[in-house]
């Protein structure tokens, strides 16, 4: 008489034979990144971003094959009685902090392109266009395209850690938005999300770098994020707050769906050079 395996051991073969053919396409997928890596006529950031999605999905697959073998054993659950009502989660307004985040000497060299710069910085707007919601202004990337390579890769090395210290769960990069920002004299950004139903959607960590003369210029001009409670499209804020100052040098990760407010900046010189300065902008998932 045949013996028959049990499903146990059927499942275990499945997941070696899945095992097999995904370290096949990874390691296709890797001699794929080293034969075009050194290619110039392939952007850098197109590249480092190729050569980190090979690796998350390396990372994720681990997960993946650890959550499978556990749905393999358990019966599947019925939510057919559940609601559809989306459930709501509270974002808590917690912060990464990471100083002297830029040797001093690349800080000096981004403050002077900064400074250099300043005719080529345009008003900045909001997608609901509504008028006094914001007063700030804005560089595009190429301006300082020679800091692309260096911010990209100081701060894709830092996610990692940075979104274990604030329990976001892992996610592959789809691309990464990057500005500077400047806030004169009578600058702000009243209470507001970096995710809407368009091109921000994605939007999963925000990051902002603070950067500016010394001795310092101006004051005020803290950053706070509030507790937010975010249920299907719709997001409310909560009396819980942490307000953060812009240290020099230093930069901040957080949640994108947590709100959020640029208090007023003060600045009695009214001077471009003594204004808050930061290199900000949005990791996509």
């Amino acid at each position: 008489m045949q013996k028959k395996s049990s499903p146990l051991l059927s499942n275990m073969e499945k997941n070696q034979d899945y095992n097999i053919r995904f370290d096949q396409i990874l390691n296709q997928a890797l001699e794929i990144v080293k034969s075009s890596i050194n290619q110039p006529e392939i952007p850098y950031e197109q590249r480092l971003n190729a050569a980190l999605k090979v690796l998350e999905i390396g990372r994720l697959s681990q997960q993946k094959d650890f959550n499978s073998n556990l749905s393999d054993l358990l019966p599947s659950c019925d939510n057919s009685s559940h609601s559809t009502e989306a459930e709501a989660i509270i974002i808590n307004p917690d912060y990464v902090q990471i100083d002297n985040f830029f040797s001093e000497e690349d800080y000096q060299k981004l403050l002077n392109l900064t400074l250099a710069n300043q005719t080529h910085f345009f008003s900045s707007e909001v997608i609901n266009q509504e008028s006094e919601y914001r007063q700030s202004y804005i560089l595009l990337p190429e301006h300082f395209a020679e800091f692309h390579e260096l911010i990209t890769h100081k701060i894709l090395t830092a996610r990692p850690q940075v979104m274990e210290q604030l329990k976001i769960q892992m996610f592959l990069v789809a691309h990464l938005e990057i500005q500077i920002t400047a806030h004169l004299h009578g600058g702000y950004y009243k209470i507001h999300q970096d995710v809407d139903g368009g091109k921000a959607a994605n939007r999963k960590l925000t990051y902002v770098y603070y950067f500016h003369q010394e001795p310092q210029g101006f004051y005020g001009g803290d950053l706070r994020l509030y507790q937010t409670k975010v249920q299907g499209e719709e997001a409310i804020i909560h009396e819980k707050f942490t307000q953060i100052q812009p240290r020099n040098n230093s930069i901040i990760f957080f949640d994108s769906r947590c709100k959020h407010e640029v208090l007023p900046v003060y600045c009695p010189s009214q001077q471009f050079a003594d204004g808050r300065f930061t290199l900000n902008g949005w990791i996509h998932g």
